[in-house]
């Protein structure tokens, strides 16, 4: 299922722990690691010196994407660097090399007022991509996926990523927690979360459900802690933009496990036309 993987790399070392996640889960993926010189960045036009700099800096942090990957056991690595605005050009190398999964860091500061933010790139590339795109705040303390948690609020926004939580726990033969996200005033909560049982259990996948409200984050990050990757939609389209939730922001920053985040538009995962 999850065939190449990218991951952007700035060199600052702050991506190491992304790179060693996703090296030991899927060591049979083909890595592809990338590293954009901003060429948006105010003054690197002005400057022959400053440009320079910053592509010597792409190569050294695609050295050390590389170097990783290495004592992970990975023996063949795709690396470029490229210009541009980091994440149109994510994207689009994505796209062009029939990337599965592009795997990112959050950038948090725990102990600031942007502790609720996960960075400008990441939430560029989530509004842009429909490539799913794992995300990991803290170092992984769990490499096997033997539980995977769906988060799901019932809508459209979610369906994809009911469909991908349903093809991931089947290709790692892992059994699936489904978590719906209840609104207050919701009257038919109930019925969605059997659909998604349904769906799972026509590939055989063992389930266990449980309502939570989608204003209890505590409630919500207990979740977490049973299982070892999460699953969850994100992306609501405004009119020309695509905004990205307060809660994906929350579950992202906060998360203690890896997620990934999937799309709503577009290509959508059906497991009743993907292969086991």
């Amino acid at each position: 299922m999850i065939k190449r993987i990218l991951i952007p790399t700035d060199g600052y070392g702050l991506e190491d722990h992304v790179i060693r996640y996703v090296a030991r889960t899927f060591p049979l993926a083909e890595f592809h690691t990338i590293s954009v010189v901003n060429t948006y960045e105010r003054g690197v036009q002005l400057t022959d010196i400053l440009y320079m700099e910053m592509k010597e800096s792409a190569k050294k942090a695609i050295e050390r994407s590389e170097r990783i990957l290495r004592e992970e056991g990975i023996e063949t690595v795709y690396s470029s660097i490229l210009e541009g605005l980091p994440s149109r050009s994510i994207v689009n190398y994505a796209k062009k090399n029939d990337i599965d999964i592009i795997a990112m860091r959050v950038y948090c500061r725990k102990s600031t007022a942007s502790a609720h933010r996960m960075g400008s790139t990441l939430s560029s590339v989530l509004k842009r991509s429909h490539i799913p795109v794992l995300t990991l705040a803290n170092e992984a303390e769990r490499f096997s996926i033997h539980k995977v948690l769906l988060l799901t609020d019932g809508t459209g926004k979610s369906k994809n990523a009911e469909n991908y939580a349903i093809l991931l726990a089947s290709s790692f033969k892992a059994k699936m927690h489904v978590m719906y996200l209840k609104s207050k005033k919701e009257m038919n909560a109930e019925k969605k979360i059997e659909n998604v049982l349904w769906k799972a259990s026509f590939w055989n996948i063992p389930t266990k459900k449980v309502m939570v409200n989608e204003s209890d984050k505590q409630a919500i990050i207990n979740e977490f802690k049973e299982n070892d990757i999460a699953v969850m939609g994100v992306g609501r389209r405004m009119l020309f933009w695509v905004k990205i939730g307060h809660l994906a922001q929350f579950v992202a920053t906060h998360s203690p496990i890896p997620v990934i985040f999937v799309r709503a538009l577009k290509k959508r995962w059906s497991p009743r036309t993907q292969g086991k």
